[in-house]
């Protein structure tokens, strides 16, 4: 019999929790230590007895936790029901209160639930991964079944077999068919490269001991080889395949020879190299060039060496280009030695100063005045290299400043030449006095950007241009009147011309400024008529009231 569900009260109170929770134990302080609120030290064994606790508590839950579950699982609770459904068949159980709160006992019941479908569904999918086992085992076995047999024959042979019928989707077992058909292809595909290779290796062998070369003609190999047994086991193709790979294998062998004697030069133009870099370090040590030398100014010098003469002998780096490159590791050195100079000069900085005129002498009494010990391993071929550069430094800076003023002396040169030609026009000529000019340029800005003298010497200029252009168009055209006239009627034209691009621009101009005043007249007479009705529309309300 079952007996009758518990009231509501009788429920609830049976839900309650049947201890109460524990309350943590306050630690005694013993006479002589510190007051609550001040710091205390935990020993070593207090520590390790609490992580005991700790772990024996964890054990403790998990251990409930798994006795109720197992008190979910005997009750025979579904995996589908809900919590209200299982609590009714398991809350007179003695271990339904083995976990202490309801939220506990839901929590697990929920864990235990996933579980439980987590395993059916997974006991599912083994299910179907057996049948798919057992089905694609049948298509092994099966002897008639080959690459090539298709999905309708198959289920003609094999349609009544359980093994068959346990799948159920007839499109899955036909998925299932094709994929290990191609697998199938994959085997017999790999089994005929296999002895195709095995055959073609047989052939290659015979190739070999026929003695065949790079230079062997396939006609004649063929011919001789016809009768063979490892030549009748290829096709023709296959065989001229192996052939041509033969021929291959023996030209990478005497590539891989010549190879070998490349490099074996390779190492005698190396040790030539290496030897030349090695005079080019001694005669540094011996002070006959610098870091700042040019290979020209040394070039001579080392002509005589063998070392020299091996370094032209070789396909490698120039001796010029070895050369740079030992001065490229000099500066290398050298801009650590740069550093220290340029220390020493920060150091006189208010006190001396390279200009254009300082001689050498003059520069290296200030800086080895300036020494503290720093220039002991700064050679004077550094000290030399670092005055020469701050010199060019100057020199370049000078020049290009005075192509800043050239080039902004030659702007206001043609400014004031444009505005000249452009006010003159047709009445500029090599004729044209310095007078009639700066009549002309008067209050002009071309010409306050320059002083009196500047303009008189961009008007000589353009005069003297003018004066050479006429020249020119006179000996071209021999001087007579015609060619004058041709040269008036052109200038006339193109004077015309200009004339006449000013007066359209101009028109333009006119022509938008009355589009704009006709465009904000058409727009107040529209915000007018607008007005207007509106106080109609006022005026008509009021007489209304």
């Amino acid at each position: 019999s079952v007996a009758a569900p518990p009231a509501p009260a009788a429920a609830a109170a049976a839900v309650a929790p049947a201890v109460a929770p524990a309350v943590p134990a306050v630690p005694v302080v013993p006479a002589g230590k510190p007051a609550a609120g001040a710091s205390a030290v935990t020993s070593a064994a207090e520590i390790a007895s609490d992580a005991r606790r700790s772990e024996s508590a964890a054990e403790q839950a998990a251990s409930a936790e798994a006795q109720f579950m197992n008190l979910l699982t005997s009750a025979g609770v579904r995996d589908d029901a809900e919590w209200e459904d299982a609590m009714k068949l398991i809350i007179n159980s003695p271990s339904y209160r083995v976990l202490a709160t309801l939220a506990e006992r839901k929590e697990a019941f929920l864990k235990w639930r996933e579980q439980r479908r987590a395993a059916q569904e997974e006991a599912a999918r083994a299910a179907v991964r057996q049948r798919q086992l057992e089905f694609v085992q049948l298509l092994q076995q099966t002897v008639e079944l080959t690459s090539r047999t298709r999905y309708p024959k198959a289920k003609d042979l094999l349609g009544d077999h359980p093994r068959w019928r346990a799948i159920e989707d007839d499109f899955e077992r036909e998925e299932l068919f094709e994929e290990y058909a191609a697998g199938l292809e994959r085997k017999e595909a790999a089994e005929r490269r296999a002895l195709r290779k095995e055959r073609a290796a047989a052939f290659k062998q015979a190739l070999y001991a026929h003695g065949v070369t790079v230079k062997s003609q396939w006609r004649k190999v063929q011919s001789q080889l016809d009768d063979t047994p490892e030549s009748k086991a290829l096709d023709k193709i296959e065989r001229l395949a192996v052939f041509e790979e033969v021929v291959r294998e023996l030209e990478a062998k005497e590539e891989e020879q010549r190879q070998r004697e490349r490099e074996a030069e390779r190492r005698q133009e190396r040790k030539r190299r290496d030897a030349f870099r090695a005079l080019l370090s001694q005669k540094h040590l011996e002070g006959a060039f610098h870091v700042r030398s040019r290979w020209r100014d040394v070039a001579e010098m080392l002509a005589p060496c063998e070392e020299y003469k091996g370094a032209l002998d070789q396909s490698g780096s120039t001796p010029s280009e070895m050369f740079e490159d030992f001065i490229e590791q000099l500066n290398e050195a050298w801009q650590a030695q740069r550093k220290t100079l340029k220390a020493l000069m920060a150091a006189l900085h208010g006190t001396f100063s390279v200009t254009l005129e300082t001689r050498f002498d003059e520069f290296e009494a200030a800086v080895r005045g300036a020494d503290n010990g720093t220039l002991a391993g700064v050679p004077p071929s550094a000290i030399v290299a670092f005055f020469d550069e701050l010199r060019e430094k100057l020199e370049k800076d000078k020049a290009e400043e005075e192509q800043r003023a050239e080039r902004k002396r030659r702007a206001a040169f043609d400014a004031y030449q444009d505005t000249m030609r452009g006010l003159m026009g047709a009445l500029l000529s090599s004729t044209t006095t310095w007078e009639e000019a700066c009549e002309v340029m008067r209050g002009k800005p071309a010409a306050a950007a320059l002083s009196e003298a500047e303009q008189r010497a961009a008007f000589d200029e353009l005069v003297e241009t003018m004066r050479v252009a006429e020249a020119a168009e006179a000996e071209v055209d021999g001087g007579d009147d015609e060619s004058r006239h041709k040269r008036k009627k052109h200038r006339d034209r193109d004077r015309e011309r200009r004339d006449r691009g000013d007066r359209d621009r101009r028109e333009e101009e006119d022509e938008e400024e009355r589009r704009r005043r006709k465009k904000e007249k058409k727009s107040k007479r529209h915000r007018d008529e607008r007005d207007d009705g509106e106080g109609e529309k006022r005026l008509k309300e009021e007489e209304a009231e």
